[in-house]
């Protein structure tokens, strides 16, 4: 990924901050994804722009009331991007309409959609199931592309960091 700008521009997804405020666990696969959000936070995060939305705000609203508070704490340092712009409802329409995100999962394609029309670099996430999937990002790219915008690339945490030397980190 040569001639990448010096800082990305990264959406933190609400799945993100939840691993990364979540509380200790004894089921491994949890642990394994809030170790690895943890990593990306306290090695990549720092040399980013983390950007969240209205979405992600509200989403953190819900669990526990401690959680909550947890989550929002962590998110302070990043900037908010407008996720109420007409052109972010028209390709959250799109993205549910061609079934790139189903129909029932609308927050999903507005975190999508806010990602692309501000220009993000990366949409990080551990939302696999309708967002960084392998079978549905290939129909995500092409709508927001025949939209005129550039589509992020959405990744989990952890396949930012076995990746990382694509983005510029490491060797």
């Amino acid at each position: 990924m040569e001639g990448l700008k010096d800082k990305l521009k990264v959406y933190c997804e609400t799945s993100f901050w939840s691993y990364l405020n979540g509380g200790r666990t004894p089921l491994e696969h949890i642990a394994v994804k809030q170790a690895a959000t943890l990593k990306w936070w306290n090695d990549i995060a720092p040399t980013c722009d983390i950007f969240v939305s209205e979405y992600v705000d509200a989403e953190s609203d819900e669990g526990g009331v401690a959680f909550a508070e947890r989550r929002k704490a962590s998110m302070q340092g990043a900037a908010s991007l407008d996720g109420s712009l007409p052109s972010v409802r028209i390709l959250a329409k799109a993205l549910l309409r061609d079934h790139a995100v189903p129909v029932n999962e609308v927050a999903d394609a507005f975190h999508i959609a806010t990602a692309a029309i501000h220009g993000m670099d990366v949409l990080l996430t551990w939302n696999c199931r309708h967002m960084a999937n392998p079978v549905t990002l290939p129909k995500t790219v092409e709508i927001i592309a025949n939209a005129g915008f550039h589509c992020p690339i959405i990744i989990t945490p952890a396949d930012f960091l076995e990746r990382k030397e694509e983005f510029g980190y490491g060797r």
